[in-house]
């Protein structure tokens, strides 16, 4: 879109709930297909022409790009719905990803393996994004959105870095720190977009900006770099955009600060686990092989290899000069030998590349650890690393996201524009037991089954692939009952007198509203498991 655009066509004054601004949460594959059962349902109610910002993170931002292609290439939602729902069901992104981790890499070659971007060119596959790039989002007139946000967090400075659509042109790409111009920006890949807002820690490496996106022949990585200027000629380390906030509030609350505030409808599915970590019994007894002694077996193994494949070598060369030399001296010197001299290369690599991570936790530590790791036995020191790594998982997962999450929250509540103005989409509100408002209104309160599915969606894992088709179901059908209930409940708090009778702003969503969740809260038995209301 150029820069004297003018805005989209604002929702009409048919617009029960006025503008919205949807921000989709990270989450993995469990994210992705609740978010499209979210988008599923404002669609089937009419409500997702109103949409005008989109926020997303990490497996939102999967579902949201493809949303937003879907709309420039003018398919109708069902369409889209059909085409995304198989291509989640069909694709591990993982698997793929480590099929071509290391292809396409001549002998040689200075390009490290890397899983993220290996995982950006699952993304890049045709049966997705393709080669497509931001400008098709940037320049266009078809999007009939306001403000389009994908997150991603950069590791300079610790702070969000957007990739930003949005209809004002002094509107920030990047962030305060590190900006990225428009006219680098529109050559970025989409593929590379996703994958850098879905780069969670621990399970890849980070996705370095500009250096290890893919830049199209008409506009090379070298013309990036010179546009962007010399604070990235080091590259900007980007990952998932979960780390800064995953919810993507952050951002829309700074995109419409100033103007008219839309109303937040948050699609959330985060999970509160009743323990976050607990720490592992220790497997077995301490032993009695200490680190100090596998240190000095290597050494004995080394010395037995090397000394094997000497004599074997001068054996070998006497044989070979008596003339006498037969096939099975083959085996009896030449392979063994070789063996040997392999497993003694092989030792003195490995005592190589362990005293240069002794040398680099010096440097970084200032402490020599071995004198007294030494002492320790291969369990000790194994269940050590066992802690640390799942202890550290545990805080970057948990306890800072749900640190996070739980400010950014204060920070839409607190904020008076928005009173009135919040739709919490959490995974979790189906099992969520409200005592008052359940007594004034018995009707809206969820049977067992929909608990049960609220439950069972909340406990799918953080991953990129479905195990089974029937999780996808379970949590795409969970983010179309969830969202007809908080839309229920969000009107019968905040609407009163607005919604009661015909002719009034929300009578007839209201009513629409009351259809379709007496479907979703019908006894499996009873209704035959009927998932919607025809339109």
């Amino acid at each position: 879109m150029s820069d004297d655009a003018t805005l989209p066509p604002a929702p009409g004054a048919s617009s029960p709930l006025g503008p919205l601004a949807l921000s989709l949460s990270g989450g993995g594959y469990r994210a992705a297909a609740f978010h499209l059962g979210t988008l599923r349902f404002l669609d089937r109610t009419g409500l997702l022409r109103d949409v005008v910002g989109l926020s997303t993170v990490s497996g939102g931002t999967i579902t949201g790009m493809a949303w937003a292609v879907s709309m420039l290439d003018g398919k109708p939602f069902p369409e889209f719905y059909d085409a995304y729902s198989a291509y989640l069901k069909r694709t591990n992104v993982i698997d793929e990803a480590l099929e071509g981790l290391t292809a396409h890499r001549e002998h040689g070659s200075h390009a490290w393996a890397s899983l993220i971007r290996s995982a950006a060119d699952v993304y890049a596959r045709p049966d997705l994004f393709g080669d497509r790039r931001f400008s098709e989002l940037l320049d266009t007139d078809k999007l009939p959105l306001h403000e389009v946000i994908f997150n991603t967090t950069e590791f300079h400075s610790g702070l969000d870095f957007r990739f930003r659509r949005s209809v004002h042109p002094q509107a920030v790409l990047g962030n305060g720190r590190y900006r990225l111009p428009r006219s680098v920006a529109q050559h970025v890949r989409l593929a590379d977009m996703v994958a850098a807002s879905s780069c969670f820690p621990g399970g890849f490496e980070p996705l370095v900006f500009p250096q290890q996106f893919h830049w199209p022949q008409r506009y090379p990585l070298s013309a990036a770099l010179q546009e962007l200027g010399p604070s990235f000629d080091h590259g900007l380390p980007l990952m998932d955009g979960g780390i800064y906030d995953n919810q993507g509030i952050d951002s829309l609350l700074l995109a419409f600060k100033k103007d008219a505030p839309p109303t937040l409808l948050i699609s959330d599915v985060s999970t509160q686990a009743s323990e976050i970590y607990n720490v592992p019994k220790n497997p077995t007894s301490r032993g009695w092989v200490t680190l100090q002694g596998v240190f000095w077996m290597g050494w004995g193994l080394f010395a037995l290899a090397l000394v094997s494949a000497l004599i074997l070598a001068w054996n070998g060369a006497a044989a070979a000069r008596g003339g006498d030399w037969q096939w099975r001296d083959y085996f009896l010197y030449l392979v063994p030998g070789v063996l040997s001299a392999a497993v003694a290369a092989g030792l003195f690599w490995v005592r190589r590349r362990l005293k240069d991570v002794d040398a680099l936790l010096r440097k970084q530590m200032a402490v020599d650890a071995w004198p007294s790791f030494r002492k320790l036995t291969v369990n000790e020191f194994s269940q050590m690393l066992v802690l640390r790594i799942g202890s550290l998982l545990a805080l970057t997962s948990s306890v800072f996201m749900n640190r996070v999450r739980g400010l950014i929250f204060k920070n839409v509540y607190r904020t008076p524009e928005y009173a009135g103005r919040r739709i919490s989409n959490l995974i979790s509100k189906l099992s969520t037991n409200e005592p008052a408002l359940f007594s004034e209104y018995p009707w809206i309160q969820p049977k067992s089954h929909l608990v049960q599915l609220g439950q069972q969606s909340a406990q799918m894992p953080t991953t990129l692939w479905f195990t089974h088709e029937d999780q996808f179901a379970t949590v795409e059908s969970a983010g179309e009952a969830t969202l007809c209930y908080v839309l229920l409940r969000h009107i019968l708090k905040h609407h009163k007198g607005q919604y009661e009778s015909a002719g009034l702003p929300l009578s007839e969503l209201y009513e629409r509203l009351r259809k379709e969740w007496a479907v979703f809260n019908q006894e499996p038995s009873v209704s035959g498991a009927p998932s919607q209301v025809a339109a």
